[in-house]
């Protein structure tokens, strides 16, 4: 009788440890991920930042952010997406704790404040921004920019959307971006293509001397040039545009796995008016925020 009593308790404790664990969750330790932040032009002086936070199951969860650079901020920093406001000019860093029970991991991000004068900012958030299809790729030259809902045939050209309306493609989707992009649908595709939008540009300065900046997010997380060219490029061409003209300006940005990215380069050009291309070749990538600025 003793015997059954113990195996009873036994059972008993082992169902209860099991089922309790179950409830709260494995005790893992959790994953953060920060979506990319713009650099911030004053007289804007606020910036969303985004996390995604994984693995935590039912366990009890406490969230911390801390400034760890920078001047003047204001934020929640018990919220996993904040609204920091109150910026000035200068850099900042911020780092994000989050902790399950005993297990806790953390992730910073940085980005600067800057007084540079915006020249163009192009973010896809209320229109095209008046883009069309370009001679360079392989769908037919001079059609506008449209949404990725607007169509149900994706090969040839990029389209305009949200993360959601867009097809993932083997193991890459576009998270990491909760605003409009634009970007190749390979997922509905299946195939590889080329494909170039343009917009003309026009400074009525002279940039020369290297002062001009360019700004943008871009999505090109995977080396597939084992199909032949790849590449996500932004191109300058000076002229009117034909099949053999070459860019003045071509910025390749770099393959980055995990994902969405920040480019930001110097450039020259002469007072003018020019043709920006965004070309892509055989790959899933996506484009947003191009900004150009004054440097001072």
């Amino acid at each position: 009788m003793k015997k059954l009593t113990l195996l009873a308790l036994c059972v008993f404790l082992t169902y209860s440890c099991t089922n309790t664990e179950e409830e709260n969750g494995s005790l893992n330790t959790p994953i953060i991920a920060i979506d990319v932040v713009d650099m911030v032009f004053l007289p804007k002086n606020s910036v969303e930042i985004n996390a995604t936070i994984s693995d935590t199951g039912n366990q009890t969860q406490t969230i911390l952010w801390e400034k760890t650079a920078g001047g003047s901020a204001d934020f929640e920093s018990d919220k996993k997406d904040i609204t920091i406001t109150n910026l000035e000019e200068g850099n900042y860093s911020f780092t994000l704790t989050v902790t399950n029970n005993n297990l806790s991991s953390e992730e910073s991000i940085s980005f600067s404040v800057s007084d540079a004068k915006v020249l163009y900012n192009l973010d896809f958030e209320e229109s095209n921004e008046g883009f069309t299809s370009s001679i360079f790729g392989n769908y037919t030259a001079g059609k506008e920019l449209r949404n990725v809902t607007e169509e149900t045939n994706h090969c040839g050209t990029v389209y305009m959307g949200k993360k959601e309306d867009f097809t993932d493609w083997l193991t890459y989707s576009y998270e990491g971006n909760n605003s409009n992009f634009v970007a190749t649908n390979m997922g509905t595709c299946l195939g590889y293509f080329t494909s170039a939008i343009q917009k003309e540009i026009t400074f009525t300065e002279d940039f020369s001397n290297g002062n001009l900046g360019i700004q943008f997010q871009y999505y090109k997380p995977g080396d597939f040039s084992k199909w032949g060219d790849y590449n996500l490029e932004v191109l300058i061409f000076e002229d009117d545009l034909n099949y053999t003209s070459e860019p003045i300006i071509t910025l390749s940005p770099t393959t980055n796995p995990e994902g969405w990215s920040l480019f930001n380069e110097n450039i020259s050009l002469a007072k003018g008016t020019y043709t920006l291309v965004i070309r892509n070749t055989n790959a899933q990538t996506a484009i947003d925020n191009i900004t150009f600025y004054k440097n001072n």
